[in-house]
């Protein structure tokens, strides 16, 4: 694949990489999307390494916003509220987005990997990365 950024079709729905965005902080986010309920939804990607200071993982840090230029304000207004099954399919849609990207001819710069610094294959999913509705009606 050749689009690093284009949206890719699984069959839980659309995915692709935002690349990175200047954030409401004004720093650097690089940022990812998903496609639920027929909109746009927008989260990070980060890197976290290992003790070898060489190897990583990737970390969903937070999903759920609206506008990619929101990605990682504080507060919960700014984030969508999902359902748990949507957060199924978000963890779903995720894994397989970075499985793709790793294939890409350019992989977006979270991915990219070299002689000495290897992808380890966890996706990991931060506390509170998305906001989901419990079954009785409250945010979690």
């Amino acid at each position: 694949m050749n689009n690093t950024f284009g949206w890719i079709c699984f069959p839980e729905g659309r995915a692709r990489f935002g690349g990175g965005v200047r954030g409401w902080d004004e720093l650097g986010h690089e940022t990812f999307a998903l496609e639920l309920r027929g909109r746009e939804y927008f989260g990070e990607i980060k890197r976290v390494y290992l003790e070898n200071h060489n190897d990583f993982n990737i970390v969903i840090d937070s999903f759920g916003y609206r506008s990619e230029r929101d990605v990682s304000m504080p507060g919960t207004d700014v984030r969508e509220v999902f359902s748990s099954a949507e957060e199924i399919t978000a963890r779903v849609m995720i894994v397989q987005l970075i499985q793709a990207g790793l294939k890409f001819e350019t992989p977006p710069s979270r991915l990219r990997q070299t002689e000495t610094s290897h992808f380890m294959g966890e996706v990991i999913f931060s506390e509170g990365w998305m906001l989901v509705r419990a079954v009785d009606g409250r945010r979690t």
